[in-house]
């Protein structure tokens, strides 16, 4: 099977469904409604069958907040332990123990638009689910594995990018430096694209780059975690992929998807340019040395754009 080619053309089908929805639609929210609809409907038949999609709130009963609620999310994939099932596209209430991965669906994105959505994600991503397993005990967050038991992944997956990718990258960083979290987990900008995946710790499983590091706080701990970018034609493989790949308890087996669309997502892969320098090597070098690479990067990119 020509995997490459089958997730080609179901993007190509979400792009349709973008199309069918603004003729039908003239409201904008009807608009995301029928398109989140779509979105759901592609996990629901693509997805593990031991997970499921659906839409609604999520709740905890430990946060690092005051607040034990997500607010509404657009997807919301549960496990086998999610004792709350209902219709898929009608909001239920989610107990964040039962949640896989949850996420927002954008018909159109723009750096106007990233202030907002981190917000939104780090309500949901401040919840901080129990360990339910009676045989694995997991004291605290301080590994890539042992973070995702507390902690649920995020993702944001655009339609439409409207503006240049990079300076959604910019806004992404600039939060990170002024809130010191890490608000998401993955950006899946499905026109252009681009997929910008963020880890909470520095070694990241499924490259053998570093990434962007960031420093951050796990729970009022200080911690450097890194920032992924990749170019691929098999954006919606790469989406299936990361869902997959997370392990949220440790009753979870490895989905066999990634066994068989990780040489595929890998040879799809392209080098990413951030910037142009505009100062010789050595000097960059030197100023990235002083001020770090998050630091310099952030600096080029606001200059690109102010």
């Amino acid at each position: 099977m020509d995997f490459a080619a089958l997730f080609q053309h179901q993007q190509r089908l979400l792009k349709l469904e973008l199309a069918i929805a603004r003729e039908r639609f003239a409201h904008y929210g009807l608009r995301g409604d029928a398109v989140e609809m779509s979105v759901r409907d592609f996990l629901d038949r693509h997805l593990p069958r031991a997970l499921s999609t659906g839409t609604g709130e999520v709740i905890a009963s430990q946060s690092d907040t005051p607040d034990l609620k997500s607010g509404q999310v657009d997807v919301v994939i549960s496990n086998m332990l999610q004792p709350f099932i209902g219709a898929r596209d009608v909001p239920t209430t989610f107990l964040l123990e039962g949640v896989h991965t949850a996420g927002e669906v954008k018909t159109t994105f723009s750096r106007a638009d990233v202030t907002r959505e981190m917000q939104k994600a780090r309500k949901f991503r401040s919840l901080r689910a129990r360990n339910v397993s009676r045989l694995v005990s997991a004291p605290k967050p301080d590994s890539w594995i042992s973070y995702y038991i507390f902690y649920r992944p995020y993702f944001l997956l655009s339609l439409e990018t409207n503006g240049d990718w990079r300076s959604i990258l910019m806004e992404i960083m600039m939060f990170i430096k002024e809130t010191r979290t890490m608000p998401l987990d993955g950006v899946f900008l499905l026109d252009v694209g681009i997929v910008i995946l963020l880890s909470p710790i520095g070694k990241y499983p499924f490259v053998e780059h570093h990434g962007i590091p960031f420093p951050h706080m796990i729970q009022a701990k200080s911690e450097s975690g890194a920032i992924h970018i990749y170019e691929t034609n098999a954006i919606l493989a790469l989406f299936l992929f990361w869902i997959a790949s997370f392990q949220v308890n440790f009753f979870d087996d490895q989905h066999p998807i990634s066994f068989y669309i990780s040489d595929m997502i890998n040879k799809s892969l392209s080098d990413i340019s951030l910037f142009a320098a505009s100062e010789p090597q050595d000097v960059l070098g030197a100023r990235i040395e002083k001020l770090g690479l998050f630091e310099v990067i952030m600096q080029e990119l606001k200059g690109s754009y102010t």
